[in-house]
């Protein structure tokens, strides 16, 4: 049964909807930590390896993530409306869709790795351990966008402990199997790189259960085809395309950094890697709230009840200006023992440490950014969120980082990034309270 978000107290919800989120973001991140950790003791190969199937994986991943927002778009404002049929509709709907879309990607990738990675410069010598990884990943990988689709329907009906714990599980199945199938255990022979897909596959295969069962109690599913199934699907591409374009546009601007970073040499580039790294931690509340908001948002959009939204998007903002300056301190203050931790090398540490002292604050900014463009994507307006996180990127970011390496060297790059952030923040929160105080632009961005 779905929580009524049209109801009771703004700030209530939104702790109740971020507050499991915060844990199972956290479980994401672990996930792939642990990955990575268990291949790096196989040697450096193998990790060389799995490190080229990063951008293969991350592709499926931002499709995935688009189609979860588009189902959790579309489901949340069915519910808002009190149409059951409906949102059971949705949710069938996009089921079946990921698992079309995954097959798509799978089948594509699985006859195509050997010629992109062999383009992409992978050695010789790493393709058969890249064959070995993704042969096993590709056919797991329809289980993991349904899992991710899917899981926006339960998130839509204001239950985000859920999905938390499908993440936690999954995360703690693949810390357990890792070890097992890639070093061996009683019966398990050693499996080396292909070990580590084979328990990934496994821990989705568990958390594909648990949705599933929880779909079906929750009388959110049918094993039947909707009626008008491909005007639905048509649908959830519109919202879904720009939604993925938009993820996958932060990672190509990283790549631009990095490229810019190596030329100040490999001690520059294991500390940018660091800071990289440091920021999705840094940022997991905000990526909470990112993912907590739409279930709120689309349930009083489909209810009408838009004043609920702009005090919801109101109070996000100010809550998360605030808890990003306590997280600014605190990195400040402990820039020196963190940079210890990830590096004995005193030259990285100072990198380090400078990263510290400068990006983290500009998170405020970059935090604005997120929950503006979640918002704009519950309300149905992905092209809105896409034009932004552009206009964030390729207008100020990049531009801005690309100024502060000609004039400034290394330090200028971290300038420029912060500033980008900054200004992206600064200008959504002026439009904000703007399009609050008029009403021609407000209709606008609400209208249907």
């Amino acid at each position: 049964m779905a929580n009524d978000l049209t109801q009771g107290p703004v700030s209530t919800w939104l702790y109740k909807l971020t507050a499991p989120m915060v844990l199972g973001i956290l479980a994401i991140f672990l996930f792939n930590l642990v990955d990575i950790y268990f291949v790096s003791l196989l040697g450096t190969k193998p990790l060389a390896a799995l490190s080229f199937t990063f951008p293969a994986t991350m592709m499926i991943m931002n499709v995935a993530i688009g189609l979860s927002i588009a189902t959790g778009a579309v489901v949340a404002r069915s519910i808002g409306q009190n149409n059951h049929e409906q949102t059971r509709n949705w949710v069938s709907s996009s089921f079946y869709l990921s698992i079309f879309v995954a097959i798509i990607f799978a089948v594509t990738g699985y006859f195509t790795q050997q010629w992109i990675f062999s383009n992409m410069g992978a050695e010789p010598e790493l393709i058969p351990l890249i064959n070995d990884y993704l042969d096993y990943w590709y056919p797991g990988s329809i289980l993991l966008v349904v899992i991710i689709a899917v899981n926006a329907s339960i998130r839509a009906t204001g239950n985000t402990k859920l999905p938390s714990i499908v993440m936690l599980v999954t995360a703690l199945m693949n810390g357990i199997l890792d070890p097992i199938f890639i070093f061996g255990w009683g019966p398990v022979p050693p499996m080396g790189i292909k070990g580590a897909a084979i328990a990934t596959c496994i821990s989705w295969f568990i958390g594909f259960v648990i949705i599933m069962r929880a779909l079906i109690n929750m009388d959110l599913i049918r094993f039947t085809f909707p009626k008008n199934i491909i005007s639905a699907w048509n649908s959830l591409i519109k919202l879904g395309i720009p939604a993925a374009l938009t993820n996958m546009l932060g990672p190509l601007a990283n790549g631009i950094i990095v490229v810019w970073v190596a030329t100040y040499g490999t001690h520059a580039v294991a500390a940018y890697g660091v800071g990289s790294r440091l920021e999705p931690l840094a940022v997991i509340v905000i990526m909470a709230l990112t993912a907590s908001l739409p279930p709120f948002v689309g349930q009083n959009f489909g209810a009408g009840k838009i004043d609920r939204i702009e005090e919801a998007l109101k109070r996000s903002i100010y809550f998360l200006v605030i808890w990003q300056l306590a997280v600014y301190i605190a990195l400040v203050l402990f820039a020196e023992p963190v940079s210890q931790l990830f590096s004995k090398d005193l030259e990285v540490q100072v990198i380090i440490q400078t990263f510290l002292y400068i990006l983290p604050l500009s998170y405020i900014g970059l935090g604005v950014c997120l929950v503006v463009t979640s918002t704009i994507n519950a309300l149905h307006k992905p092209k809105y969120s896409l034009l932004i996180t552009i206009v964030r990127l390729f207008a100020l970011y990049i531009p801005l980082a690309w100024a502060g390496h000609m004039l400034f060297g290394l330090n200028g790059i971290f300038w420029g990034c912060a500033l980008g952030n900054g200004l992206i923040g600064s200008y959504l929160f002026m439009m904000f309270y703007r399009i609050k105080k008029t009403p021609e632009l407000r209709d606008k961005l609400i209208s249907h």
